[in-house]
């Protein structure tokens, strides 16, 4: 389901997945982790499964990815034609718009702050999450404002170290 917002779906990581996370396996070998914080979104779980099987883990359910409400498995080219108004008051309020029936940004940052306090409890934490959700996460950990556009969306497969 490449390209499909997905937040409530389940689906496991599709081969596509599997291969980015081969090779974020590989880049991942170069650091030393004490622990991991995963979603407990199937492909997250399996992600985590292929990367660090040995790391000492917990689920996090603060870790799931923004609600997209009614824009589940839609596409962005679906929404540019049948939701436009929408999706232009997405890109221009990233922070605060909530698609019908979902989650905005800023409505996420309270359910991130178990995992922040869990990240400072001490050690070196992976943390496998989602796009949306962990952009949020990189901006409080930085202390940014929630629209701070130093951050970028993180690409499927893309390790930060923070």
């Amino acid at each position: 389901m490449a390209g499909h917002f997905l937040s409530t779906a389940d689906p496991s990581l599709s081969t596509q997945g599997r291969v980015q996370a081969e090779q974020l396996r590989i880049t991942l070998q170069n650091f030393a982790f004490d622990r991991c914080l995963v979603s407990p979104m199937r492909r997250c779980l399996e992600t985590r499964e292929l990367i660090a099987p040995t790391l000492p883990f917990e689920v996090h359910i603060g870790l799931r990815e923004v609600d997209f409400g009614e824009w589940e498995g839609k596409t962005l080219e679906w929404l540019a034609c049948n939701d436009a108004e929408r999706l232009a008051q997405r890109r221009r309020d990233p922070v605060e718009f909530r698609p019908p029936g979902g989650e905005s940004f800023r409505d996420v940052a309270p359910r991130l702050r178990s995992v922040i306090a869990t990240i400072e409890t001490g050690g070196s934490t992976l943390v496998i999450g989602h796009r949306g959700t962990l952009g949020v996460l990189e901006r409080l950990l930085r202390g940014l404002p929630l629209d701070s556009k130093s951050v970028t969306p993180l690409e499927p497969g893309e390790f930060r170290r923070l």
